[in-house]
Formats: C-alpha cells, structure tokens, sequence
C-alpha cells in the first residue's frame, strides 16, 4: 500500500474530515500541512494533533511520530484526495467562473436550488487550487446539487481545477479586464475563460450562457448550452436594486442595477432545475450579500455602499456608472487602487479618473500609488492618499452627514478601513 492509499483509508475512516486551518476546529480530521511562500503548516503538526487530529500529511521529514504521513507535495496529494472524494457522487455539480460576479452569482443559485434541494457550496470565496480540494472535501455525502466557484489567474488555471471538479454544468460569467497581469491581455482573459468551455466540450458538460453577451455566445458554440435571460425583469431602482416581474415588486438588499445579470444567472438555474421563477424570485429578495460585495451600510446618517471586496477596471465602471446614475446627492466616492494590472495598470486607472472627472459629484477620493500616477494632469478635485489608514484618519475627522457613498477597491488595498473606529 502506498501513502496516498494509506491517507485514504484514513480519510475513510474519518469520513474524509480534512483540516489545514489549527484555529478551527479540527477534531477527527487528517491536518494538511500545506508550505507556502510566507507559511508552512508542518509548524502546526503537534498543536494540530494537540487540538484532536488523527493524523497529519506533511513534507518536513524531522516530524516523525504515530499518524504523520510523509509525502512529497502536500498540496497535491490534497488535490488527489478530492478528487477521489468527488467520484463517490454522481450529482450534479455546477462550476461557475468568469470575470465578475463569480461570487453573487455562486449564493444567488445556491439560495434559490436550497429551497428545493439539499445543497452543498462553500461559505468562505474557496475557487482556487488549494479552495476547490477543500470545498469538495467539506461536501456533505447527502448532498443532492454542488455549487462551485472556479477562479484563475494565469492560462491553464481553470482547466486544473475543472479536472479536480469534474462538473456536469459550467457557467461563465462575462469576460471583463481581471487579473491581466496574469493573463496577459484582454485577449488573455477571454481565453483563459473559454478554457472553461473547452472542458465542457471535451467532457460533454452542459454549459449555461447569457445569449446578450456575444463573445461568450461565440465562444460556447459547440456545446449544449441552455440560454438565459428567462425572463424579463424590469429595474425600478439600483440603491437597493428593485426590479417588477409580472406586475409584482421585487426588493433586494443588493446595490446596483449590474447585479441584475447575476439574478438572471441564478433564475435560469433554477429553472433548469424546476425551481418556481417566484419562489425563487422570493428567495432572491432574501439573500444577503457575503461581507463587502454590494453591501448596503448605514453610517450614523452616512448611506455607505460597500462594493470593495475586490475590483477591476470592469466591474470598477459598473459600480461608478450604476452609482452616478442612481445615487442621490450629496454623494462621494473613495476608490482604492485597482491591483494585478500589469502594464495596463496606468491606462486603466487613467480611464477611471477621466471617467469620474466628467460626473456630477460632492466628494471623490482616491487611494493608492497607481491612483496617485493617474490624478497627474487631469483637472479633478480630490482628496488621495497613499493607503487606506490614512484616508481613514480624515475620513473621521469629516462632516457626510446625508451622503451616500461608494467604497470600492481591490482586496490588497482593503479600501473598508476607513470606516473603523
């Protein structure tokens, strides 16, 4: 027997209970001391089997003691267990990607399939190679429907972890300007997303496409694909988003009218999986946003949406243009840096500066070195600061009573510091 056969049948005997986190809880499970740049897990082992592990997988040959499995790759032996854990469904399992909206759209299918079935989807942003393993691993054996987030940041990506996933329905979101210091180009970008695609095709996977978006139209020609919009839903309004369906109202506690595309997304899923359009419609208006994405907070007197869990220069514009045309003055905005931009890094924040230059505003702040390059020359009044600690400094020191404000920024820049106290 060798030692990935023996974690196994360990992983068996415990249900395939895996930990990588000592601050969790992690009794009964096998800890998988995963090596990084900036950490290394194996540091963990004795708290780990301290805390109630059963065993421990690591690639530091000075641990060894009863229940310590030494292997070669951490990560990847982690990836092989999953995938020997997704072979004991056969149910289906969703794998979304795409540009932006990734996430919403993840919770908006997951709430709305939930009212019907038994549903199994991460409750943490896990769609990388170490993410999918553990999401997969976390899936309860009663499970009737997956639903999977995929992420990447370079070509390939995507493949890698669909070969671990193995869905039965893929989804692309959009294509928009992510991560292009990885993928090279726009270019890059539309092709590390019809990877996804390729997959399907490969592996005849169902895929379901938004037939008002031609690249991804063009791009999914070959599968069977089912087509959304559904259905039309009419915007009354974006803060929150508020749309009719069949002379009916329907109020969210989403911010902004791009997330409509995300609700279309959702509704097509549960169509294909006879849900009720307004049972789930219903299910729509209940869900709560997860933590800084289209977030709705109120300030003391202060309106604060906040949409800063991550940006790009497409869902940035989306945000900026759903924010001008339905935020009531006097309103602001705080941008932090836009990051993983590569040499598109200075365009792309120029354009945004231009963009703002030219919109009715009371207030526009700007964080970040790449901001503080792009201000150069442009006719726009504001305030910049080189990090977000010390825009929250003057930000307590200012008067907004009445405002509303939008926060947005990628995650490194973590643009919501400015609200602490």
């Amino acid at each position: 027997m060798n030692i990935l056969q023996t974690i196994l049948k360990k992983l068996e005997e415990c249900g395939f209970r895996v930990s990588t986190d000592t601050r969790k809880d992690i009794t009964g499970s096998i800890f998988f001391a995963l090596k990084g740049e900036i950490f290394d897990g194996s540091v963990f082992i004795r708290e780990a089997l301290e805390k109630g592990a059963l065993g421990a997988v690591t690639e530091n040959p000075e641990i060894a003691e009863k229940n310590i499995y030494l292997v070669d790759d951490v990560l990847k032996v982690l990836q092989a267990v999953s995938r020997t854990y997704r072979q004991l469904f056969s149910i289906p399992i969703i794998a979304i990607g795409g540009s932006n909206g990734k996430t919403t759209s993840r919770e908006l299918i997951y709430e709305i399939l939930k009212t019907k079935y038994k549903v199994h989807t991460s409750r943490e942003n896990l769609n990388n190679h170490i993410g999918v393993p553990l999401s997969i691993l976390s899936m309860e054996q009663k499970t009737e429907i997956g639903v999977f987030e995929i992420g990447a940041n370079h070509l390939g990506e995507h493949t890698e972890l669909l070969d671990i996933l193995r869905p039965s329905i893929v989804i692309v979101t959009n294509n928009g300007l992510d991560h292009l210091e990885g993928f090279g180009s726009p270019l890059g970008v539309r092709k590390a997303n019809k990877e996804i695609y390729d997959w399907a095709h490969k592996h005849q996977a169902k895929s379901l496409v938004n037939s008002k978006l031609p690249d991804l139209m063009e791009d999914s020609l070959n599968l069977e694909r089912v087509l959304y919009p559904i259905c039309e839903l009419n915007i009354s309004s974006s803060i929150p988003l508020t749309f009719m369906f069949e002379s009916r109202k329907y109020t969210t506690h989403l911010i902004g009218d791009y997330n409509i595309e995300n609700i279309h997304l959702a509704l097509s899923v549960g169509k294909s999986f006879e849900v009720n359009v307004k049972q789930a419609l219903d299910a729509v208006s209940q869900y709560l946003p997860s933590s800084k994405r289209s977030q709705f907070v109120k300030l003391g007197n202060i309106n604060v949406i906040l949409d800063c869990y991550n940006a790009n220069p497409s869902s940035m514009k989306l945000s900026l243009k759903s924010f001008f045309r339905s935020a009531k003055f006097p309103r602001g905005i705080i941008l932090g840096d836009m990051l993983e931009l590569g040499r598109y890094s200075e365009e792309e924040h120029k354009k945004i500066v231009q963009y703002v230059s030219k919109q009715e505003i009371d207030c526009a702040v700007f964080i970040g070195d790449n901001f503080r390059k792009a201000l150069s020359g442009e006719k726009i009044t504001h305030y910049w600061f080189l990090n977000s600690s010390e825009a929250r400094n003057w930000f307590q020191d200012q008067k907004f009573d009445g405002f509303t404000i939008l926060l947005k920024g990628s995650r490194g820049t973590a643009v919501e510091k400015i609200l602490d106290t």
